[in-house]
């Protein structure tokens, strides 16, 4: 580099050269007017910009990416209102400890001193509590080493959303002479081998030993591994309450089913069947879930006492999270992360006969054709179409007991859910996921009403011709709210989605759309969809499930 070119470098080139290092070259984005200095001189031929048309689906599809890759995402976006269109976003982010860089576009320097159009007042503040951390650069040369600090921060457990706010001007400053140097980061999590030892040896005395996976097992590359220590053990899997990627085969013949989120069922379930339970990554052994409010009187809610486990068996809890650990409801709590505790129990555990345990799930009942369709019978005919190496997003609060049942999800597919409360993510993060992983088809089944969260992400996944087939089971409407509510006629307006058709809503975003109102030709359908070029809907008409079933 000559002496000419050093003087003219940019905090621009100084940061586009620090996300070569990190391998961080594709970048999801809405950029507003704070965000476009950056992309002067963009060097497309080294850089993928994936353009998402609001910011809620543009963090849910890096979401999605940043799980099919296993690193951290970059996000650009306007770091006020546009932070603000995406909460929803990062908080379900935050929730599945996704690891991802936000950069947030902030005014230019000279005019923060007033209240300029698209600031980001307190810009380090807004996205908070619902992320790692937050920075901003004191002098705009620290732009490029604090987005390498933030990667750093963002990739360590227990993973996480981090936000860096970059002044609008601070991309085309002068930047520091010397080049960023970008250390070797090791983990300081692992697995400590007494911890190992005692849980092994939990599961060695136990006389029904059980195990409830999280997502996180999955995530850190250990599903083999669980196959392999279930097997070993001739142990039971459960999957976590908040099953939002899934961690073990539902077609194997000791997966239990899904927990479902309330700590009674949680203790009928797991007590009639185990005297140890080891908990590997699961979040919601922790205080009460937002289900006790549906199943408790108002008059009641003060009376109801603090969520507590059984104590006719012990419960070991798993976790890369010092704060889950913390408020743990389990006996016991070992921070490290259960990938690598997965790991490191298969050589220590004893093997055991195998003998067939008795069946804890009742068999499932074969759904007949009808008009209207109902969706088990929709999920029969999809799980008998789906490519074996589907990864599948699903969002169905209503629905999920069915599509678990009739869709048991082999070893060789994926499964990816809202990790937190939050709709929107299977829908964006299928997109996200499909950039990253385009050898596997993305297939989404997702309600009607949870699909027009970021519903936007329909166009991006037309843009890039992306191997995403989205399954709608269309009920005409939002059946939480119509069951809570469904007798104060008022709120009927609120609940009722019949005009709504996603099929040409999709066509509207340059997919293809397709409504489907009979069981005649639905499996042709179905096969088609799950094998075109590039993205289609299916809009399936099915009838109101009535109650949903845990």
């Amino acid at each position: 580099m000559t002496t000419e070119e050093e003087s003219t470098r940019t905090v621009r080139d100084a940061t586009l050269d620090v996300l070569r290092q990190l391998g961080m070259t594709t970048v999801f984005s809405n950029p507003s007017h704070t965000e476009m200095k950056l992309f002067e001189y963009w060097p497309e031929d080294e850089f993928r910009f994936v353009m998402g048309l609001q910011e809620a689906s543009v963090v849910g599809m890096a979401d999605g990416y940043a799980q099919g890759t296993g690193e951290p995402a970059l996000v650009l976006i306007n770091g006020g209102p546009g932070l603000g269109n995406a909460m929803g976003s990062v908080y379900t982010a935050a929730a599945a400890k996704t690891p991802m860089v936000i950069l947030g576009g902030q005014q230019a320097r000279k005019m923060l001193l007033g209240d300029p159009f698209l600031v980001a007042k307190d810009a380090t503040q807004l996205p908070k509590p619902y992320i790692k951390w937050a920075g901003e650069p004191g002098r705009p040369q620290d732009v490029p080493a604090l987005i390498a600090q933030a990667y750093q921060i963002a990739k360590q457990a227990p993973q996480g959303p981090v936000f860096v706010a970059v002044p609008e001007d601070d991309w085309v400053r002068p930047a520091d002479p010397e080049p960023v140097r970008i250390p070797e980061v090791t983990a300081a999590v692992v697995p400590d081998p007494q911890a190992l030892q005692t849980i092994a040896d939990a599961l060695n005395g136990a006389e029904r030993p059980g195990i409830v996976a999280g997502g996180p097992v999955d995530a850190q590359g250990a599903r083999g591994d669980l196959i392999a220590l279930a097997e070993k053990l001739n142990a039971r899997v459960w999957g976590a309450p908040v099953w939002a990627r899934g961690a073990f085969p539902e077609n194997h013949p000791l997966f239990a089913g899904v927990l479902p989120p309330i700590p009674e069922l949680i203790n009928e379930r797991l007590g009639a069947q185990h005297d140890v339970v080891v908990v590997l990554g699961g979040p919601a052994f922790t205080l009460f879930t937002a289900w006790d409010l549906f199943s408790t009187a108002p008059a009641d809610l003060d009376k109801t006492p603090r969520p507590t486990l059984r104590d006719d068996v012990r419960f070991l809890h798993v976790t890369d999270n010092p704060q889950d650990a913390a408020a743990t409801l389990a006996n016991a709590s070992f921070v490290a992360p259960p990938g690598a505790v997965v790991k490191g129990l298969v050589p220590l555990v004893e093997e055991r006969e195998r003998v067939d345990l008795a069946p804890v799930r009742e068999p499932v009942p074969v759904p007949e054709p009808s008009t209207p369709l109902s969706q088990a019978y929709l999920f029969q005919i999809l799980s008998q179409e789906l490519p074996d190496n589907a990864a599948l997003f699903e969002e169905l609060p209503i629905a999920r007991a069915d599509f678990h049942e009739q869709i048991p999800l082999g070893a060789d597919h994926g499964y990816f859910a809202t990790a937190s409360g939050a709709l929107g993510f299977p829908f964006a993060g299928a997109v996200g996921y499909a950039l990253a992983r385009p050898d596997r088809r993305a297939v989404v089944v997702v309600g009607e009403g949870s699909a027009q969260y970021t519903l936007h992400a329909l166009w991006t996944a037309a843009q890039h011709q992306l191997p995403v087939t989205f399954v709608i089971p269309d009920n005409s409407g939002y059946l939480s709210l119509k069951y809570y509510l469904q007798d104060q006629k008022s709120w009927q307006k609120g609940w009722d989605l019949s005009g709504v058709d996603m099929a040409q809503l999709a066509r509207g975003f340059g997919v293809r759309g397709e409504r489907v109102e009979t069981p005649e030709g639905l499996r042709e359908s179905l096969r088609s969809a799950l094998t075109a070029d590039g993205p289609v809907l299916l809009d399936v008409v099915v009838a109101d499930p009535g109650l949903f079933r845990l």
